[in-house]
């Protein structure tokens, strides 16, 4: 692959990287990242076709792409859904193709365009899953260009039941309301964002918000704008926060990414609606159509899990990590009694410096901040478990799939591939570990090509 080149503008340097044609799409493009905000812009306006650019704002994009609607966490999950159902479902609800060559491409071009941004196709498929169930939400699918058909459209946002109100801002080009705006395709852009962020991402000359193609990419761009780094945990928080203002969402996101990199995912026809609930699409059977393979896919890349932040006695804040006791614990239990304090102190002797203070014999208990990431050593190297599991449930897990991985002769397992199939025990229930296990068996060599996850070397 050509390397990249530096050049100066008058906004500053740009990263420019010629982006090799792939079997995913036939179009080739540039990419580039800006520090001038007007250049990015004007870049973004102009699409993604021809000689254009795929540009990365390095000012953070300040509107939300989308906005919180009360009752529901995003429009691809179902009311009432809890969130440990979304994330154990994941592997029966399936990918569309279209969607995962999309996930797929905008991973490889923002690697291009923003290096350090560390975009995972992991994450731009979780915002897919909760935002629209990849383009299946209100009985749409993907066609074969991937286009949402019959077209996917949130809430009006009008004010009413609790949403946020938005005038319109697209004269109904994109949303069809000409009154207030309502997001719009698989990714679920406001028309006013989309306006600004938006990009031609299979070069057909058109900035389509239902076009998974452009959708995914233009989301890429969005998750990268500012100086991101998503390997960092306060980053991806951060980014995902200001893709859609509510923790819960975040939450959830980077729960069902995590699973994906874990390898609770499978491939599916455009046509198929998730939940077990086959129909035909019309890529099933389409030799036209090149169906995404292990080769093409980048590997998944395991997220981190963002750093809680806890209030300490002093009203204060500071971030923690969640595999060390918070230093309160360590300091002694003879506290100062000038400290400020609600309630009058009770009235104590003056200690004898000789003897421990007058307290209550009962030990102070170190509690671990929740949720902990409980640890657990073994012959393959040290497993992690997943958010708020606890040390006997990683230990479940890993006897698990120890045994499981020992029935098929894999009696000797790497860390890696330890690792992940207890992700995937904890997020998505023995069918994920199945599933992990065939794509090991597959790259092995053991068992023929199977639609599946990506599991590390």
């Amino acid at each position: 692959m050509a390397k990249g080149k530096r050049r100066a503008t008058s906004g500053g340097w740009r990263q420019v990287a010629p982006l090799i044609p792939v079997a995913l799409f036939a179009s080739a493009f540039t990419v580039s990242a800006t520090d001038n905000p007007a250049i990015a812009t004007a870049s973004l306006e102009n699409g993604l076709s021809g000689n254009t650019s795929v540009v990365v704002p390095k000012q953070p994009i300040a509107q939300p792409a989308n906005v919180p609607v009360p009752g529901t966490v995003g429009p691809g999950v179902d009311p009432g859904e809890q969130p440990t159902q979304v994330v154990s479902g994941l592997s029966s609800n399936g990918i569309p193709n279209a969607a995962l060559k999309a996930y797929s491409r905008a991973q490889q071009v923002l690697a291009q365009a923003d290096p350090g941004c560390h975009l995972p196709w992991t994450l731009v498929a979780a915002i897919g899953r909760v935002e629209s169930n990849h383009g299946r939400f209100g009985g749409n699918s993907l066609n074969s260009h991937g286009v949402a058909v019959p077209g996917i459209f949130g809430p009006r946002l009008d004010g009413s039941n609790g949403t946020a109100k938005i005038a319109d801002t697209d004269a109904g080009a994109f949303d069809g309301d000409s009154a207030f705006d309502r997001a719009v395709g698989p990714m679920q852009f406001i028309p006013g964002t989309w306006r600004a962020v938006g990009v031609d991402g299979d070069g057909d000359g058109v900035r389509n918000p239902q076009d998974i193609n452009d959708a995914a990419m233009s989301t890429g761009v969005y998750l990268c704008s500012g100086k991101t780094d998503l390997s960092n945990p306060s980053d991806l928080n951060a980014a995902v926060l200001r893709y859609n203002h509510s923790q819960q969402y975040a939450d959830l996101v980077i729960s069902i990414a995590k699973a994906y990199a874990g390898g609770s995912w499978m491939a599916v026809g455009n046509g198929t609606s998730g939940d077990g609930d086959l129909k035909a699409g019309d890529q099933i059977g389409d030799q036209t159509i090149d169906p995404p393979s292990d080769k093409d896919l980048p590997k998944a890349i395991d997220l981190p899990t963002p750093t809680p932040i806890i209030t300490d006695e002093r009203g204060g804040t500071r971030p923690t990590d969640p595999s060390t006791p918070p230093p309160t614990t360590e300091r002694p239990t003879d506290r100062p009694t000038d400290r400020p304090t609600s309630t009058p102190p009770p009235v104590i002797p003056t200690p004898d410096p000789t003897k421990p203070t007058a307290r209550p014999t009962t030990p102070t208990k170190t509690t671990p901040p929740a949720p902990g990431l409980a640890t657990l050593k073994t012959a393959a190297g040290l497993i992690v478990g997943t958010v708020g599991s606890t040390l006997q449930e990683l230990q479940t897990a890993t006897t698990y799939c120890q045994t499981q991985m020992a029935k098929v002769t894999i009696t000797k397992p790497t860390q890696d591939q330890l690792q992940k199939c207890v992700t995937a025990y904890q997020t998505g229930g023995t069918k994920a570990v199945d599933q992990v296990i065939r794509n090991l068996l597959s790259l092995l060599g053991l068992l023929g090509v199977l639609g599946g996850g990506v599991l590390g070397s």
